[in-house]
Order: structure tokens, then sequence, then C-alpha cells
């Protein structure tokens, strides 16, 4: 399931990436890699909030929509 479905308060582990190579590695030099653990702190309609190896950080649902979890 993409991250951008996942409900606030929810953990997902990251499975996947999808994208062009260069999007990738911007989300793996954020901590986005196979197997973390991730949780949505907060919603918005311009993307998420959140929690990620202890830090916050904001995505934006399009960046979103291509990370898969489970």
């Amino acid at each position: 399931m993409p991250l951008s479905m996942v409900q606030i308060g929810e953990k997902k582990t990251i499975i996947s990436l999808h994208g062009e190579d260069t999007m990738k590695q911007h989300l793996l030099d954020l901590g986005f890699v196979s197997g973390q653990q991730i949780e949505i702190v907060g919603k918005n309609p311009h993307g998420l909030i959140l929690s990620l190896k202890g830090v916050r950080l904001a995505l934006n649902r399009g960046l979103a929509q291509r990370i898969n979890v489970a």
C-alpha cells in the first residue's frame, strides 16, 4: 500500500520505493530505506507529517505515493 493511504497514528514498515533513480536516491538520503519503521504523525491537504528514526519530517503526497509500506 502507498504511504499516502496510511492513517494518522499507524506505524508501518517501508517495503520499496518507486520512481526515477534521482528521486529514489533523495528518499534514501532522507532515511527512507527498506525495513525502516515509519509513523504518520499528521496530515494536511498538501502532505504528511512523519516520524522516521526519531525525527519528524514533512513529505508531499506525490512522494508519499511512491513509497510502499506494509
